[in-house]
């Protein structure tokens, strides 16, 4: 019978499971950390999207019926953002009594980014 040697320690074939539960660990965690900024990124743009459509909105509320920029049209208020908007009579009213819907949608890219929302679309009604 041999006698068990006094030296105490790890065997190769522990140490490598340890590397490997810790591999996993590591690469669960960058995956996670990619899938949050992702996310921070698509939010930061519909905070942008979201902002632009409602001051465009609160313009077409406020400009009188007449002016020429209470009519359906388009811009681009940054790089990367582009904003639409339609203004529609609605019912057959006459003045003044006269409806409108106002629509506008607003749209943000990123280059080089998978943005989880691509814009809104806000909706409100107006009398004149």
């Amino acid at each position: 019978m041999t006698a068990r040697s006094s030296q105490s320690g790890m065997t190769l074939m522990e140490v490598l499971i340890a590397l490997t539960f810790i591999s996993v660990a590591l690469l669960a965690l960058l995956a996670m950390v990619s899938t949050g900024y992702n996310s921070v990124a698509a939010g930061g743009s519909e905070s942008k999207a979201t902002d632009y459509a409602r001051q465009q909105v609160e313009l077409l509320k406020n400009v009188p019926v007449t002016d020429p920029r209470f009519a359906s049209s388009n811009d681009t208020p940054e790089s990367g953002v582009s904003r639409a908007w339609t203004v529609a009579q609605v019912g057959a009213t006459a003045t003044p009594n006269r409806l409108w819907r106002i629509t506008v949608t607003t749209t943000v890219s990123q280059t080089g980014q998978a943005v989880g929302s691509p814009g809104v679309s806000l909706e409100t009604m107006r009398a004149e």
